[in-house]
């Protein structure tokens, strides 16, 4: 009696319900694998070019982080008077975790591979060796981007023509970086 179909039948049923489980206890199965929007094409694979360039593992686009970044950046919220965009203090809400975020603005045409090279370009001012940031620079940006621990991504694009740089980009990450030590 030959029972390697059957060991297949069941390695397969076993593995399916596997992967249902890990998917519904799992955030970087939240929704599957989902597809960014026309508008925000490529900026997955710029981050996550950056990403592979120390080693670090890629993003997943979410719709769920990427409605909330949508509709943040659709408020067109400049409190600060900067020009820009705020940040969300409210973006973690609804989430099981801390939701990271990165913020472009442009006075010109926003897109996503100028929005992931000038969070990217930080990486300049970061050493590793120290976790540190040059003294005048940021780089919380780019450790954003290559925080090891966050495995998923969902931005929106939007225009606030009341702002100086109201071409704008907001990105989420989940779970977010930037918590201590060292992002990879």
């Amino acid at each position: 009696m030959n029972l390697l179909p059957a060991t297949r039948f069941l390695t397969a049923t076993i593995t399916a319900a596997a992967c249902s489980a890990a998917m519904a206890a799992d955030p970087v199965f939240i929704n599957g694998f989902e597809a960014e929007p026309p508008a925000l094409a490529g900026i997955t694979a710029a981050h996550n070019v950056a990403r592979a360039g120390v080693g670090v593992a890629p993003l997943f686009w979410n719709g769920q982080l990427a409605a909330s970044a949508q509709a943040w950046a659709n408020r067109c919220i400049d409190s600060d008077g900067n020009g820009l965009v705020d940040h969300n203090d409210g973006r973690s809400d609804g989430f099981p975790w801390y939701v990271g975020e990165n913020i472009y603005g442009s006075s010109g045409t926003a897109t996503p591979q100028a929005a992931v090279d000038l969070w990217v370009a930080e990486a300049q001012y970061y050493d590793r060796s120290t976790n540190t940031c040059a003294s005048g620079h940021i780089c919380g940006h780019y450790t954003q981007v290559v925080w090891s621990t966050s495995v998923m991504l969902g931005c929106g694009i939007s225009s606030c023509p009341g702002l100086t740089f109201g071409n704008g980009i907001v990105c989420d990450y989940g779970p977010g970086g930037n918590t201590g030590g060292p992002p990879y």
